[in-house]
């Protein structure tokens, strides 16, 4: 609601358009097609005719939903190409001139050394390296100092001088790791540790990019108010240090609540790890065990298909190496149901589209003809003249992300309407009483599932946890069944909240 309010009707409009394409034409049209097929195809082992809608969208939609995001966000930064060359050159221009004025600054004008740059960079490189989780190597640090810093730049600029609306930071991290594996490739670094430096190597540059953005409008607010450069930086230095550490520690937390345990069965395949030196490495194991259901089973990671066993963390017997249960993670898991009950799941869009950009390029195996599709499908809305980004990410996502949007959008529409025209100004509607309400729904929120997401950890459990929806949190997890009964687990009132919320918003955003 919050989301949809900020970003307005239009953006809200179009995500709901991508979610309403992918799961009214996309979805039925597959079903339609593909039912009379007696054989599967790609790597399933499932006849279409017995998908469900979710393995459907699993399956096929999410590549087509994934070329649409990767295609619309390349087009997003040719389309900033002059912007970002001009921002290039502005700040070598300043970062000479810099250089140059010693003397005779003013408070107002005094930064960090300009020695301070080269050298984090330095150090910031080393650690990387020295990281064996991250998989970076020397060249990869190398690749992370020279991307870093013409994409800071860029970002930097193109915030202080358009805006963070304007900043492609999802570009220019595609861009990125497209330019990495491109390397990777030539070099013939096709294994799953290349894979993992890679994508390493894309998250290290988009990060950068967004705290150059950031920094930049920190820097221009605190000139407006006469602030120190210096000690601001200090303080952004810390600030993204203890954010770095608070964030790693949640989304670890998250991620371990929602995973799920569930049964899965291939048989006749066995999955035995490869060598650590081997040359293909599409099933590795580190040696762990978990114990499950009462048994303890060797932990596999499949990373390549394999005999119809999709990539993910696998359970497999000890003896006769055969899967028996897949570990879906909290984050990005493709497990959307249980025994026909909806589970909690995570989507991170964004890290899926630079897994599946590293995979097809790294691998060369990828459903092409899907990915495709999703890319024309782009080229023809860039066509009507609609923008891209928001529809293939509406695509992309499952459509019950983006109808909570489109009602925020609606209600910005309706205050809007009610604002003649030039009774507001820019700093009124883009700071006025709505858009910090919703900014405050959208924190509040984030902090709601943080602690729902511990309080469910520390209740019941973390495998238990996994297998509780979302709706059902009140009854399950806080113990408040026998009380309030169905209507602890009632939709409808979950729908009233969300339309109590919604007349909130519209009361607060109409002072």
């Amino acid at each position: 609601l919050g989301v949809g309010y900020i970003i307005g009707p239009r953006i809200a409009g179009y995500l709901f358009a991508g979610g309403s394409l992918a799961y009214l034409v996309l979805i039925p049209a597959i079903k339609l097609f593909g039912s009379g097929l007696t054989t599967p195809i790609f790597a399933e082992t499932k006849l279409i005719a017995d998908m469900s809608p979710s393995e459907v969208r699993a399956e096929f939609v999410f590549y087509i939903g994934a070329g649409a995001v990767a295609s619309a966000g390349i087009i997003a930064l040719i389309r900033g190409l002059p912007t970002i060359v001009g921002a290039f050159r502005s700040g070598f221009q300043d970062l000479r001139g810099s250089l140059d004025e010693r003397a005779g600054r003013l408070r107002t004008d005094v930064d960090l050394p300009t020695w301070v740059t080269p050298v984090g960079a330095a150090a910031l490189a080393l650690i990387l390296t020295l990281l064996p989780q991250l998989a970076v190597n020397l060249l990869g640090a190398v690749l992370i100092v020279v991307f870093g810093f013409f994409f800071s730049v860029v970002s930097s600029r193109i915030t202080g001088q358009i805006g963070v609306t304007a900043n492609p930071i999802s570009g220019m991290t595609i861009a990125a790791l497209i330019g990495t594996t491109s390397i990777f490739l030539l070099i013939g670094w096709t294994g799953v540790d290349y894979r993992v430096g890679a994508i390493s190597i894309a998250g290290v540059i988009a990060v950068s990019a967004a705290l150059a953005g950031t920094t930049s409008q920190d820097l221009k607010t605190g000139f407006l108010v006469g602030a120190t450069p210096r000690r601001q930086q200090l303080a952004i230095v810390v600030g993204a240090v203890t954010s770095a550490l608070a964030i790693g520690w949640t989304l670890t937390l998250l991620n371990n609540t929602y995973t799920n345990i569930v049964p899965e069965s291939h048989p006749g395949v066995t999955l035995e790890a490869a060598a650590p030196d081997a040359p293909d490495r599409s099933v590795t194991a580190s040696g762990e065990r978990m114990g499950h259901a009462g048994q303890e089973w060797d932990v596999v990671r499949v990373n390549v298909p394999t005999e119809g066993v999709q990539p993910g963390k696998y359970l497999v017997d000890p003896e006769s190496r055969e899967v028996a249960f897949l570990v879906d993670p909290g984050i990005g898991g493709r497990v959307r149901e249980i025994d026909g009950n909806p589970v909690t799941k995570l989507d991170s869009p964004k890290a899926t589209i630079m897994a599946l950009v590293t995979d097809g390029i790294l691998t060369q195996k990828l459903p092409w003809g899907l990915v495709l599709i999703g890319v024309f499908l782009t080229l023809s809305i860039e066509l009507m003249g609609l923008q891209s980004l928001p529809i293939a990410v509406g695509v992309y996502l499952p459509i019950s992300t983006s109808p909570s949007m489109f009602a925020g959008g609606v209600v910005r529409w309706l205050i809007d309407r009610r604002s003649r025209s030039g009774e507001r100004s820019i700093v009124e509607v883009e700071s006025g009483p709505g858009v910090l309400f919703s900014s405050g729904l959208i924190a509040g929120g984030a902090i709601a599932g943080i602690v729902i997401a511990g309080v469910a950890a520390a209740l019941v459990g973390r495998a238990e946890a996994a297998q509780v929806p979302a709706a059902d949190y009140l009854a399950h997890v806080v113990g408040l069944q026998g009380g309030l009964g169905a209507f602890a687990q009632s939709d409808l009132v979950s729908l009233a909240v969300f339309a109590g919320l919604g007349f909130i918003l519209y009361r607060v955003a109409s002072r």
